[in-house]
């Protein structure tokens, strides 16, 4: 959570949208939103730890791996939704610290029809391409090409209903309704692997379990549009003319778009690669320590989802010093929650897979476990430039230096897979993870004016040396503690000692009283 001592308000006519003014705080309710969405992805991820191995052997691992790669195709076509996402969060979070109630329906509208209109044909795109992708694409085994064709079928109807619901989040995104938003993904996140797990255990195929989860999207896609409406109810639709702001959304979102498209490739090549040079198979063991350790980047994520809104209206009130310090303090934050995380994974990593995933997978996926957690760490404090030079206007940038990284990565990545399997693949990613954040750290620098001055703070300064010690304290229980469950044990205490230290040490003075106001909040004892 980001603690900064200036107001950022997101507005809208009460008596044309139906709500109140939002005056939002980053002291309070900035923090009260990242904390939301803190708690909602670490449900998230409880979810994921209890019904993945369920599912892994339930279905096995060769339809666990289609199972992924449905999901694969799912994101890597997210690139269809063309910025139009970033976009509108961006243009309704600037109408509504505007007062342009007008200009956000018009917003509204025209980000829904054009995604809509996108998806339905990317999902027929995919209907009809999946026999190439089953017999051409993916080393998918002949008892298994049934079920991947209800697979891709399932995923084609996926498309357009996701791309929707990334319009219908980005709209709650700017009128900073983050506790709507988390309480539909909870519920959806806890249906959707539920739904797979119960259907896999009563026996049913990995198509049918796909189709499950992809049921659990459409309905909570249904929620999220109930809640537009009743916060926005006078978005006509079905009036197709005079698509206003098309132009708009779509010269913003043509860099993002570069993004989106790279993006996935970047992501989800190496899971590709896998299955073409080794086996889906591979692929499972793979997915899984990826899973794991890039769930610590639900911290970023939870705190740039609340911030993208914030950057971009101070983008519009063009006040630098704010900006300056609303960056350097998520920086920081970010950091102080991303390092035990991946100090741990690092140092305790094959423990928890064995006790998760058993002795035998964490033999095989130990090593790429602890590779990506390092490539995570770097990932994870680059969300921060990524989402300021976006929200001000220079997703130019981040679609440049995704250009530049693409063939670098593509030759790096076919090389070490062909050759070492997994272990190249995380090799190959935490290297693309580490260049990727100095670029956007250097263009933050050099084109938004934003550095990391804070890094010379005693607050810094003291968190690295907390860090340190975890590091060394880890390392001890590691190599001087006997049994797995000894181990984890201790390593959370490590842990809990580390977060008291920071707390004391690391979390200046002022602070603190406004931490403990946004923890109020979210328990219900003050009002928003």
């Amino acid at each position: 959570m980001a603690i900064v001592d200036t107001e950022v308000s997101f507005r809208a006519t009460p008596s044309e949208l139906g709500i109140d003014d939002i005056q939002l705080t980053p002291s309070s309710l900035l923090a009260r939103n990242a904390t939301l969405n803190l708690i909602a992805e670490g449900w998230t991820f409880l979810v994921l730890v209890v019904a993945m191995p369920k599912l892994v052997s339930l279905l096995g691992d060769a339809s666990f791996g289609l199972f992924s790669l449905a999901w694969v195709v799912i994101g890597y076509l997210s690139f269809l939704d063309v910025g139009v996402n970033r976009a509108a969060t961006k243009f309704v979070s600037e109408h509504l610290a505007g007062r342009d109630d007008i200009s956000v329906r018009q917003v509204i509208r025209t980000a829904i029809i054009t995604n809509l209109a996108l998806g339905l044909a990317g999902g027929l795109a995919v209907g009809l391409a999946s026999p190439y992708l089953i017999h051409s694409i993916f080393k998918v085994v002949p008892g298994l090409e049934n079920q991947a064709r209800l697979t891709f079928y399932a995923v084609a109807l996926a498309i357009p209903v996701l791309l929707v619901q990334g319009i219908f989040r980005a709209v709650l995104s700017s009128f900073q309704r983050f506790g709507w938003i988390n309480a539909v993904n909870i519920l959806c996140t806890t249906a959707q692997w539920g739904a797979a797990v119960v259907l896999a255990w009563k026996g049913h195929t990995v198509g049918l379990v796909v189709f499950g989860a992809v049921v659990a999207r459409v309905i909570s896609t249904f929620a999220y549009g109930v809640l537009i409406f009743r916060l926005v109810p006078s978005v006509h639709l079905f009036q197709l003319k005079k698509l206003s702001g098309l132009s708009a959304l779509l010269g913003f979102g043509g860099w993002v778009s570069v993004s989106q498209l790279i993006g996935p490739i970047l992501i989800y090549l190496d899971r590709m690669l896998i299955a073409s040079f080794v086996s889906l198979g591979a692929v499972t063991l793979y997915t899984v320590p990826y899973e794991v350790t890039t769930r610590l980047r639900v911290i970023p994520s939870s705190l740039v989802n609340t911030l993208y809104p914030a950057f971009s209206e101070r983008g519009v009130a063009e006040n630098r010093r704010k900006l300056q310090h609303l960056y350097e303090h998520s920086v920081r934050y970010v950091l102080l929650f991303l390092i035990p995380g991946s100090l741990f994974l690092l140092v305790l990593g094959p423990d928890l897979l064995t006790l998760w995933m058993g002795s035998a997978f964490a033999k095989q996926t130990a090593i790429v476990l602890q590779l990506l957690a390092l490539g995570v760490l770097a990932n994870g404090i680059s969300y921060v430039p990524y989402n300021l030079l976006q929200a001000l206007g220079r997703p130019d940038l981040t679609g440049k230096f995704h250009l530049l990284e693409l063939p670098g990565y593509i030759v790096i990545c076919v090389l070490l897979v062909s050759r070492w399997g997994i272990t190249g693949s995380a090799i190959t990613s935490t290297v693309r993870f580490t260049f990727d954040a100095g670029l956007l750290f250097w263009a933050a620098g050099k084109y938004c004016r934003c550095s990391l001055q804070s890094f010379c703070t005693k607050s810094f300064w003291r968190l690295l040396m907390l860090g340190s010690m975890l590091g060394l304290g880890l390392v001890m229980i590691r190599f001087g503690a006997n049994g797995v469950s000894v181990r984890l044990l201790f390593g959370a205490l490590a842990l809990l000692i580390y977060a008291v230290g920071v707390w004391i040490l690391a979390i200046e003075s002022v602070e603190k009283p406004r931490i403990n106001e946004a923890l109020r909040m979210v328990l219900g004892r003050s009002a928003p």
